[in-house]
């Protein structure tokens, strides 16, 4: 086995894994300290992945798959969440965009970086977490699950706004004003874990966030008059 702790929403992780290759996947995010938690994969966790994979991905990458999944099966109970989404941050604030797989969210945070470059961070490219306080304030956490071009920074930033991307022939973009019709496509975009317990707490958080932060609906083409629209007409508006 393969032992060490990483720093992620303020929680120290100790993970016992199989493979080096995992460690170094964390590399950015190793820490040391007295672990929060302790998460320890087992066969039965990798068999249980490759089970329910729906592609044929290599061995390491089961095991990053199960290790994630047991650490938010963990994170649920401090109203942490994985999200499915490109996270940037801009003036101290976070952005999410999230679209169905192959729509472009990608592409459009890299645009937005072509134009706004030392103003824009990348917080995570694929699975951010989303962390609801008490007060209701969303902080948005990176992980070492950022996507296969790697792009991501070791931060956390204060949620001004989720933005549901959509491909268009022109540009075009409006704020939701009934959040509930957007209920379900959020929901689509947060992992469920299996327990049913844990499963209720992650959809009651899901309703917190869809009551404390805005809602965008953006419809971008693939040039860089996208990204001016999106940051002239939302995130410029946000962080004033």
């Amino acid at each position: 086995m393969v032992n060490f702790k990483i720093r992620i929403a303020n929680k120290v992780i100790e993970i016992n894994a199989f493979n080096e290759t995992t460690l170094r996947y964390c590399k950015d995010f190793l820490c040391d300290g007295n672990a929060d938690f302790v998460i320890t994969l087992t066969e039965e966790d990798l068999k249980n992945e490759i089970a329910n994979s729906v592609d044929n991905r290599l061995y390491v990458d089961e095991e990053i798959s199960a290790l994630y999944r047991k650490i938010a099966d963990y994170l649920v109970e401090d109203n942490i969440v994985v999200f499915h989404s490109s996270s940037i941050k801009v003036g101290g604030y976070a952005f999410l965009f999230t679209a169905r797989s192959g729509v472009g969210k990608s592409t459009h945070t890299r645009l937005l970086n072509e134009l706004l470059k030392d103003n824009f961070a990348y917080i995570n490219d694929d699975k951010p977490l989303l962390e609801v306080k008490n007060d209701g304030e969303i902080i948005i956490h990176s992980t070492p699950w950022n996507g296969k071009e790697r792009r991501y920074t070791n931060t956390s930033a204060p949620l001004k706004a989720i933005i549901f991307l959509s491909r268009g022939e022109t540009n075009s973009y409006k704020k939701i004003e009934d959040k509930s019709s957007e209920y379900f496509k959020l929901i689509s975009q947060i992992y469920l874990p299996y327990d049913k317990a844990k499963r209720q707490k992650a959809l009651q958080i899901a309703d917190r966030i869809i009551k404390n932060v805005n809602l965008y609906e953006i419809f971008v083409t693939k040039d860089i008059s996208a990204a001016e629209m999106t940051y002239e007409r939302i995130i410029k508006n946000e962080i004033k």
